[in-house]
């Protein structure tokens, strides 16, 4: 989130909102913005001779916030239901209040897939009942029979994976329970961070498990998340869990080029093992040839390789199980 050489923040946010029009709204209709908050001009106009520092460090920088993210103005919070269309918060999220104190614009809300895919079995992802399906914006065109995409935008923090992705804000904010920050992140090509519980606030945020949810950021580089990251960890008397956190003052000090070198990354596959996992065997040659490019790729950057058996569920035997299985994994 470098600061836009030439141009003044009114004019940036002016771009992302124009860009929202063009392949949010038209285009091919990404459908990751779920609403756009009336105030964000007025909000960049009044940061417009502010520059970025220690205590402002996003001045005037757009961010979208999930829909699941209260927020005290003008914007609905709904968690994309049409059961709370219209539905206003009294007060900002904890984590909103800290972008706006960090100097944010709130650009606006992030669709979702409905309620975090809480409520319903079977919910396509980055679909709800009231902002419609969002699109992943690799392959947009791409939607079955039923107009769900072929290559699905990940949930449930579509929105705000996809709107990083396809240059709509300089950055999101998304939440998960479980997987609903790294799924899209992946599907997208974005960098997040899944914070350990109590590390962000949970308050304000629209609730699923107590033991499991967090917010977290959505952004195109490991910097990024990083700056956004020593923005969003804070104590807060709100959330109980977050007076036992411990956290470094800075997320961005320790960034490193050669952070591979010495790191021991887990792949799930090893020919030698006679129950090599039975996923990662099926991979057609052009999927293999990706993931072994990319595992040399982590090799050359100094990371060790560690390949070990993960079982699929058919083959897990033991107590609790219905299956007598072999235990031949050595």
């Amino acid at each position: 989130m470098r600061w836009p050489a030439g141009r003044s923040l009114p004019r940036l946010t002016k771009a992302y909102l124009a860009r929202i029009e063009t392949y949010d709204r038209n285009g091919p209709a990404l459908n990751s913005v779920r609403a756009i908050n009336p105030d964000a001009l007025g909000i960049a106009s009044k940061l417009d001779d502010r520059k970025p520092s220690a205590k402002r460090p996003l001045a005037g920088i757009p961010i979208l916030v999930k829909d699941n993210i209260a927020t005290g103005d003008k914007q609905p919070t709904t968690a994309g239901s049409l059961a709370l269309e219209g539905a206003s918060a009294k007060r900002d999220a904890t984590v909103v209040k800290l972008l706006r104190k960090a100097g944010a614009v709130i650009l606006g809300k992030a669709n979702l897939t409905e309620f975090a895919i809480i409520l319903a079995t079977d919910m396509p992802a980055g679909y709800s009942s009231l902002g419609g399906q969002v699109k992943n914006p690799y392959a947009p065109a791409l939607m079955d029979d039923r107009g769900i995409p072929v290559v699905p935008p990940g949930g449930s923090s579509a929105g705000s994976a996809v709107a990083v992705a396809a240059g709509l804000c300089a950055a999101s904010i998304g939440t998960e329970t479980s997987g609903s920050l790294l799924y899209p992140a992946s599907q997208n090509g974005l960098v997040t961070v899944k914070p350990t519980v109590g590390l962000v606030s949970r308050a304000g945020i629209v609730p699923i498990a107590h033991s499991q949810d967090t917010a977290g950021p959505m952004t195109r580089t490991v910097r990024d998340a990083a700056m956004l990251l020593n923005v969003l960890a804070a104590e807060d008397p709100l959330d109980p869990a977050t007076q036992r956190q411990r956290r470094p003052a800075d997320y961005t000090a320790d960034l490193a080029t050669d952070a591979m070198k010495g790191a021991r990354i887990g792949v799930p596959s090893d020919p030698a093992d006679p129950l090599n996992d039975r996923y990662y065997g099926k991979l057609p040659p052009r999927s293999a040839k990706v993931m072994a490019d990319a595992i040399k790729v982590l090799e050359d950057l100094g990371a060790a390789i560690v390949r070990a058996n993960m079982p699929t569920s058919g083959w897990i035997g033991g107590p609790g199980t219905s299956m007598n299985v072999l235990n031949r994994n050595p």
